[in-house]
Protein backbone atom coordinates (compact mmCIF):
# COMPACT_ATOMS: atom_id res chain seq x y z
CA UNK A 1 0.00 0.00 0.00
CA UNK A 2 1.11 3.66 -0.57
CA UNK A 3 0.57 6.10 1.88
CA UNK A 4 1.67 9.86 1.99
CA UNK A 5 0.78 11.34 5.16
CA UNK A 6 1.85 15.11 6.00
CA UNK A 7 2.09 16.19 9.45
CA UNK A 8 2.97 20.55 9.11
CA UNK A 9 0.64 22.62 11.34
CA UNK A 10 -1.24 25.79 9.99
CA UNK A 11 -0.93 29.53 11.82
CA UNK A 12 -2.65 32.37 10.54
CA UNK A 13 -3.42 35.24 12.50
CA UNK A 14 -5.67 34.98 15.41
CA UNK A 15 -4.92 31.25 14.94
CA UNK A 16 -2.08 29.23 17.03
CA UNK A 17 -0.62 25.40 15.90
CA UNK A 18 -3.09 24.12 18.64
CA UNK A 19 -6.21 24.75 16.83
CA UNK A 20 -4.92 24.07 12.99
CA UNK A 21 -7.93 23.97 11.06
CA UNK A 22 -6.20 21.07 8.93
CA UNK A 23 -3.68 19.52 11.14
CA UNK A 24 -2.98 16.25 8.29
CA UNK A 25 -3.44 15.42 4.48
CA UNK A 26 -3.23 11.49 4.03
CA UNK A 27 -3.87 9.92 -0.05
CA UNK A 28 -4.49 5.81 0.59
CA UNK A 29 -3.77 4.25 -2.65
CA UNK A 30 -5.57 0.88 -3.46
CA UNK A 31 -3.49 -2.30 -1.92
CA UNK A 32 -3.82 -4.98 -4.85
CA UNK A 33 -3.25 -7.76 -2.35
CA UNK A 34 -5.79 -5.79 0.32
CA UNK A 35 -8.52 -3.75 -1.00
CA UNK A 36 -9.22 -3.74 2.41
CA UNK A 37 -8.03 -1.52 4.94
CA UNK A 38 -8.77 0.07 8.47
CA UNK A 39 -9.27 3.46 9.21
CA UNK A 40 -8.20 3.92 12.89
CA UNK A 41 -10.28 6.66 14.84
CA UNK A 42 -7.85 9.34 15.63
CA UNK A 43 -10.00 12.08 17.20
CA UNK A 44 -10.20 14.09 14.26
CA UNK A 45 -12.97 14.82 12.42
CA UNK A 46 -12.36 13.86 8.52
CA UNK A 47 -12.98 15.57 5.08
CA UNK A 48 -13.21 12.08 2.38
CA UNK A 49 -13.12 12.66 -1.03
CA UNK A 50 -12.94 9.75 -3.34
CA UNK A 51 -10.61 9.58 -6.28
CA UNK A 52 -10.91 7.11 -9.57
CA UNK A 53 -14.39 5.41 -8.16
CA UNK A 54 -16.67 4.82 -5.21
CA UNK A 55 -14.94 3.51 -1.81
CA UNK A 56 -16.92 1.86 0.51
CA UNK A 57 -16.95 2.46 4.07
CA UNK A 58 -18.04 0.23 6.78
CA UNK A 59 -17.42 1.51 10.58
CA UNK A 60 -17.15 -1.52 13.22
CA UNK A 61 -19.91 -1.78 14.61
CA UNK A 62 -22.68 -0.85 12.20
CA UNK A 63 -24.16 -3.21 9.68
CA UNK A 64 -25.23 -1.17 6.87
CA UNK A 65 -21.53 -0.10 4.85
CA UNK A 66 -21.51 3.55 3.37
CA UNK A 67 -20.73 4.29 -0.38
CA UNK A 68 -18.90 7.18 -1.15
CA UNK A 69 -18.72 8.40 -4.57
CA UNK A 70 -16.64 9.08 -6.57
CA UNK A 71 -16.87 13.21 -7.23
CA UNK A 72 -18.22 14.18 -4.27
CA UNK A 73 -16.93 15.24 -1.01
CA UNK A 74 -18.03 14.13 2.70
CA UNK A 75 -17.20 15.45 6.39
CA UNK A 76 -16.81 13.00 8.70
CA UNK A 77 -17.13 13.69 12.96
CA UNK A 78 -14.23 11.95 14.97
CA UNK A 79 -15.62 8.05 15.24
CA UNK A 80 -16.10 6.10 18.08
CA UNK A 81 -14.73 3.46 16.61
CA UNK A 82 -12.85 2.32 13.54
CA UNK A 83 -13.62 1.63 10.29
CA UNK A 84 -12.84 -0.58 6.93
CA UNK A 85 -12.03 1.14 3.88
CA UNK A 86 -12.42 -0.69 0.62
CA UNK A 87 -10.65 0.64 -2.42
CA UNK A 88 -11.02 -0.55 -6.01
CA UNK A 89 -7.53 -1.13 -8.03
CA UNK A 90 -6.48 2.68 -9.30
CA UNK A 91 -8.66 4.26 -6.88
CA UNK A 92 -7.44 6.48 -3.91
CA UNK A 93 -8.88 8.38 -0.96
CA UNK A 94 -7.94 11.50 0.16
CA UNK A 95 -8.18 12.51 3.68
CA UNK A 96 -8.09 15.59 5.45
CA UNK A 97 -8.21 15.84 8.93
CA UNK A 98 -9.80 19.00 10.64
CA UNK A 99 -8.99 20.10 13.92
CA UNK A 100 -12.34 18.32 16.41
CA UNK A 101 -13.05 21.66 17.97
CA UNK A 102 -14.71 22.39 14.99
CA UNK A 103 -16.12 18.94 14.55
CA UNK A 104 -20.28 20.13 16.08
CA UNK A 105 -19.89 23.42 14.24
CA UNK A 106 -18.97 21.64 10.73
CA UNK A 107 -21.77 19.33 10.98
CA UNK A 108 -24.19 21.78 11.58
CA UNK A 109 -24.21 23.20 8.44
CA UNK A 110 -24.35 20.10 6.52
CA UNK A 111 -26.85 17.25 5.86
CA UNK A 112 -26.20 14.06 7.49
CA UNK A 113 -26.04 10.59 5.34
CA UNK A 114 -25.67 8.45 7.97
CA UNK A 115 -23.66 7.85 10.99
CA UNK A 116 -21.86 11.24 11.55
CA UNK A 117 -21.08 11.37 7.78
CA UNK A 118 -22.07 14.63 6.23
CA UNK A 119 -22.45 15.50 2.15
CA UNK A 120 -19.80 18.28 1.70
CA UNK A 121 -20.28 20.52 -1.24
CA UNK A 122 -16.85 20.28 -3.07
CA UNK A 123 -16.55 21.26 -6.35
CA UNK A 124 -14.02 20.10 -9.60
CA UNK A 125 -11.91 23.37 -8.31
CA UNK A 126 -11.38 22.23 -4.99
CA UNK A 127 -10.84 18.87 -5.55
CA UNK A 128 -7.79 19.82 -7.58
CA UNK A 129 -6.75 22.30 -5.09
CA UNK A 130 -6.54 19.83 -2.23
CA UNK A 131 -4.62 17.56 -4.58
CA UNK A 132 -1.86 20.44 -5.24
CA UNK A 133 -2.03 20.83 -1.56
CA UNK A 134 -1.34 17.11 -0.71
CA UNK A 135 1.53 17.36 -3.61
CA UNK A 136 2.96 20.29 -2.97
CA UNK A 137 2.72 19.66 1.55
CA UNK A 138 0.96 22.43 1.96
CA UNK A 139 -1.30 22.22 4.82
CA UNK A 140 -1.96 26.37 4.67
CA UNK A 141 -3.68 25.73 1.48
CA UNK A 142 -5.55 23.16 2.61
CA UNK A 143 -7.10 25.04 5.18
CA UNK A 144 -7.94 27.81 3.31
CA UNK A 145 -9.65 25.69 0.53
CA UNK A 146 -11.95 24.39 3.85
CA UNK A 147 -12.72 27.81 5.40
CA UNK A 148 -13.86 28.13 1.13
CA UNK A 149 -15.66 25.25 1.24
CA UNK A 150 -17.54 26.32 4.28
CA UNK A 151 -18.36 29.96 3.65
CA UNK A 152 -18.20 33.13 5.33
CA UNK A 153 -21.10 31.91 7.69
CA UNK A 154 -18.45 29.93 9.96
CA UNK A 155 -16.64 31.61 12.11
CA UNK A 156 -13.22 29.79 12.99
CA UNK A 157 -11.92 32.01 15.58
CA UNK A 158 -14.80 31.44 17.67
CA UNK A 159 -14.24 28.54 19.69
CA UNK A 160 -14.62 27.57 22.98
CA UNK A 161 -10.68 27.92 25.12
CA UNK A 162 -11.46 25.51 27.49
CA UNK A 163 -12.70 22.72 25.01
CA UNK A 164 -9.22 23.43 23.50
CA UNK A 165 -6.94 23.52 26.36
CA UNK A 166 -8.22 20.57 27.50
CA UNK A 167 -8.10 18.71 23.64
CA UNK A 168 -4.09 19.77 23.98
CA UNK A 169 -4.35 18.10 27.52
CA UNK A 170 -5.40 14.77 26.46
CA UNK A 171 -2.96 14.79 23.58
CA UNK A 172 0.05 16.02 25.54
CA UNK A 173 -0.49 13.21 28.11
CA UNK A 174 -1.09 10.34 25.15
CA UNK A 175 -4.48 9.98 26.91
CA UNK A 176 -3.21 8.97 30.36
CA UNK A 177 -4.43 12.07 32.12
CA UNK A 178 -8.32 11.27 33.88
CA UNK A 179 -11.11 13.31 33.52
CA UNK A 180 -10.49 14.92 37.05
CA UNK A 181 -7.12 15.87 36.19
CA UNK A 182 -8.60 17.54 33.20
CA UNK A 183 -11.25 19.62 34.81
CA UNK A 184 -9.08 20.10 38.12
CA UNK A 185 -6.03 21.83 35.99
CA UNK A 186 -8.55 23.53 34.19
CA UNK A 187 -10.94 24.59 37.57
CA UNK A 188 -14.27 23.57 35.56
CA UNK A 189 -16.99 21.74 37.17
CA UNK A 190 -16.63 17.84 35.83
CA UNK A 191 -20.53 18.04 34.78
CA UNK A 192 -19.84 21.19 32.50
CA UNK A 193 -16.49 19.80 31.36
CA UNK A 194 -18.37 16.78 29.63
CA UNK A 195 -21.53 18.74 28.19
CA UNK A 196 -19.15 21.15 26.75
CA UNK A 197 -16.82 18.51 25.31
CA UNK A 198 -19.75 16.61 23.80
CA UNK A 199 -21.18 19.56 22.17
CA UNK A 200 -18.00 20.93 20.53
CA UNK A 201 -16.44 18.06 19.57
CA UNK A 202 -19.03 14.91 19.69
CA UNK A 203 -17.03 12.77 22.10
CA UNK A 204 -17.01 12.40 25.52
CA UNK A 205 -14.00 13.28 26.95
CA UNK A 206 -13.21 9.39 28.17
CA UNK A 207 -13.86 8.32 24.72
CA UNK A 208 -11.47 11.06 23.42
CA UNK A 209 -8.43 9.77 26.16
CA UNK A 210 -9.49 6.11 25.29
CA UNK A 211 -9.05 7.37 21.50
CA UNK A 212 -5.73 9.37 22.23
CA UNK A 213 -4.08 6.54 23.86
CA UNK A 214 -4.66 3.49 21.35
CA UNK A 215 -3.47 5.51 18.94
CA UNK A 216 -0.14 6.59 21.23
CA UNK A 217 0.04 2.93 21.34
CA UNK A 218 -0.11 2.14 17.85
CA UNK A 219 2.38 4.79 16.59
CA UNK A 220 5.01 3.95 19.64
CA UNK A 221 4.77 0.10 18.30
CA UNK A 222 5.08 1.46 14.04
CA UNK A 223 7.89 3.72 15.08
CA UNK A 224 9.92 0.77 16.71
CA UNK A 225 7.99 -2.56 15.85
CA UNK A 226 11.52 -4.46 18.40
CA UNK A 227 9.53 -3.24 21.18
CA UNK A 228 7.78 -5.56 23.42
CA UNK A 229 3.70 -5.58 23.65
CA UNK A 230 3.78 -6.28 26.68
CA UNK A 231 6.49 -3.22 27.93
CA UNK A 232 4.59 -0.87 25.94
CA UNK A 233 0.99 -1.66 27.28
CA UNK A 234 2.22 -0.38 30.75
CA UNK A 235 4.22 2.19 28.99
CA UNK A 236 1.06 3.25 27.27
CA UNK A 237 -0.35 3.93 30.20
CA UNK A 238 -2.76 0.50 30.53
CA UNK A 239 -3.02 -1.68 33.55
CA UNK A 240 -2.54 -5.07 32.04
CA UNK A 241 -2.66 -6.47 28.67
CA UNK A 242 -6.32 -7.77 29.65
CA UNK A 243 -7.29 -3.69 29.30
CA UNK A 244 -5.24 -3.06 26.41
CA UNK A 245 -6.79 -6.16 24.11
CA UNK A 246 -10.41 -4.80 25.40
CA UNK A 247 -9.93 -1.93 23.65
CA UNK A 248 -8.36 -2.98 20.99
CA UNK A 249 -11.66 -5.25 20.24
CA UNK A 250 -14.01 -2.27 21.14
CA UNK A 251 -12.21 -0.05 18.77
CA UNK A 252 -10.78 -2.26 15.77
CA UNK A 253 -12.56 -5.35 16.26
CA UNK A 254 -9.26 -7.58 16.76
CA UNK A 255 -6.25 -8.23 18.92
CA UNK A 256 -3.14 -6.24 18.83
CA UNK A 257 -1.43 -9.01 17.63
CA UNK A 258 -3.02 -10.18 14.69
CA UNK A 259 -3.77 -6.47 14.11
CA UNK A 260 -0.07 -5.36 13.20
CA UNK A 261 0.55 -8.71 11.45
CA UNK A 262 -2.35 -8.60 9.11
CA UNK A 263 -3.73 -5.38 9.12
CA UNK A 264 -2.50 -1.69 7.25
CA UNK A 265 -3.10 1.40 9.36
CA UNK A 266 -4.09 4.13 7.13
Amino acid sequence: MVETIITKMYTQIGLTEKIAIVDEIRQIASNYRNPLQMLVPDNMAEIFIPLGTDVIIKCIGSVRPLILKEGKGYFCMPRRRGATVSLEQNSNLLVVKVNPIYANKIARELSEISNGVFALNISHGHRRDFLKAWEGENTYAASDIVEEILDTSMDFYDYNETILNSIEQIRESCGKTSVKDIYSTLNVSKSKLEQHFNREVGLTPKEFCKIQKINCFINSYLEDPAQSLTELTYLCGYYDQSHLIKDFKYFLNTSPKKYFTTTSRV
